[in-house]
């Protein structure tokens, strides 16, 4: 579940996201995203709000509270509220509509589980008109100006309201809409959009990879109405560039992109040391950094969409079994491709290998667009019961039989694709031919490239 709300940051007041979710373990609320100590003592508050008023606590589950943007310091009791509320809703304790959802909901909590206002509410200067702030009781009389407020006394009261806010205006880039694409561009387009996985595009000089990669970002859909961050680094980045630290603990390239798309173009011109500092990043896990006495945790969350040669000519594919006008040795080209080491590669979802004639570009971003709304609807309207009832296959020994040698998360790759198309399809579960279609994209590759240089 993600609510909106505010944190302060550098004596200002900004828009953020909470994401709470909900998984087995010690009752206990985690806060990632760089929380302070303030942040870190609201999960007391919390759970004495919630007892005051008749509400429970979860008694078997842990709280995990993803705080966006992640890259940011922050220090804030105001979000307390909408952590409480998201916990009432998980646990079906309290129930909201979807306008509850647009709000902005930014709160102290009293130990009895009273609402009060925060102090630098004032400090928010929002950008557009016709907000709406649900907050508490104010301590003194306060103004405030372009948005609505919504005063809400004690936590087990009931709270109904119609937001105001306006539609979106995120205007989508033009470096992609502009553009035409041949089949498999636009299938890849497609599912990196309503994935937003990890993506390999390797293959021949001159195939398109970089183009595509430029492009993506025109087909995705931000999570709120501001630009979506996009870093293309230069191959000649430095590993503590990439991570982020010194004494200063500057922000790293993995900070700069949250809810991004960080494009690595060339891939393996890149140090070594940053493929492998990849690794952790990719798969979200919360990163620990140390320098010079100062340590600070980042909670990675962007996609990647790399792409590159393998090899030194630009000529080779997997399958080209034979390269007669490589310039290069065996030798040499081996060594090029080793620098990808197997756990990385298998972190990519999407493994993709272009050749230089592969069909006319005669789909425009209109048809790609129309397709992932079409998508999104369908989607929207399966539950997350039923889209668990969707993973379950009609052939478990199936699955077994041609699939069962692979990695998990080769298999979790193959079957997430597969489930879109069976989402698109409007089947009941994955069927085979929905596997079959998710091999091109998330197993051929893969397995070429296991293969290595004949």
């Amino acid at each position: 579940m993600i609510l909106k709300t505010l944190i302060e940051h550098q004596n200002q007041l900004v828009k953020a996201e909470v994401e709470i979710e909900m998984i087995p373990g010690v009752p206990q609320i985690h806060f990632l995203g760089l929380p302070d100590r303030v942040i870190k003592e609201s999960f007391f508050r919390i759970k004495s709000a919630l007892k005051s008023t008749g509400f429970k606590f979860p008694v078997s589950s842990q709280v995990i509270v993803n705080i966006r943007p992640t890259s940011l310091k922050k220090s804030s009791t105001g979000l307390e509220l909408a952590v409480a509320l998201g916990i009432l809703h998980l646990t079906g304790q309290k129930q909201f509509a979807d306008d509850f959802t647009k709000a902005i909901i930014y709160g102290e909590l009293q130990l009895d589980g009273g609402v009060i206002e925060p102090d630098n509410l004032k400090l928010y200067k929002p950008k557009m008109d016709g907000e709406t702030i649900v907050t508490g009781l104010s301590k003194k009389e306060t103004s405030h100006n372009n948005y609505e407020i919504i005063r809400w006394e004690k936590l087990n009261e009931d709270l109904y309201f119609e937001t105001k806010i306006k539609k979106e205006n995120y205007q989508r880039p033009k470096i992609g809409l502009d553009s035409t694409y041949n089949t498999n561009e636009a299938e890849l387009l497609f599912l990196m959009s309503v994935t937003r996985k990890h993506a390999l595009l390797a293959g021949q000089a001159g195939a398109g990879k970089s183009y595509l990669a430029q492009r993506l970002v025109s087909f995705l859909n931000p999570k709120s109405n501001d630009e979506i961050p996009v870093l293309a680094p230069h191959h000649s980045l430095t590993p503590a560039a990439f991570l982020g630290g010194g004494a200063s603990m500057y922000s790293g390239e993995i900070e700069k992109v949250s809810d991004g798309v960080l494009i690595l173009d060339e891939l393996l011109e890149f140090d070594h040391k940053i493929l492998e500092s990849l690794r952790e990043p990719m798969t979200g896990q919360v990163l620990r950094i140390a320098r010079a006495g100062a340590v600070k945790e980042i909670q990675p969350s962007f996609q990647v969409i790399a792409t590159t040669n393998f090899c030194p000519c630009g000529k080779w594919i997997p399958q080209n079994l034979k390269m007669l006008t490589c310039r290069f040795s065996v030798q040499k080209c081996k060594g090029y491709l080793n620098k990808l080491s197997g756990p990385l590669v298998d972190r990519f979802s999407l493994i993709y290998f272009f050749k230089t004639k592969s069909g006319d570009r005669n789909i425009n971003s209109d048809q790609i667009l129309q397709r992932i709304k079409l998508y999104q609807d369908q989607k929207n309207k399966i539950n997350t019961n039923q889209t668990e009832e969707l993973k379950r296959l009609k052939a478990d020994t199936y699955f077994e039989k041609f699939y069962g040698e692979l990695s998990g998360r080769r298999q979790e790759a193959l079957v997430q694709i597969a489930l879109i198309y069976a989402i698109e399809a409007r089947h009941e579960i994955i069927q085979i031919d929905d596997l079959k279609k998710s091999e091109k994209w998330t197993i051929q590759g893969f397995l070429d490239l296991e293969k290595g240089i004949c």
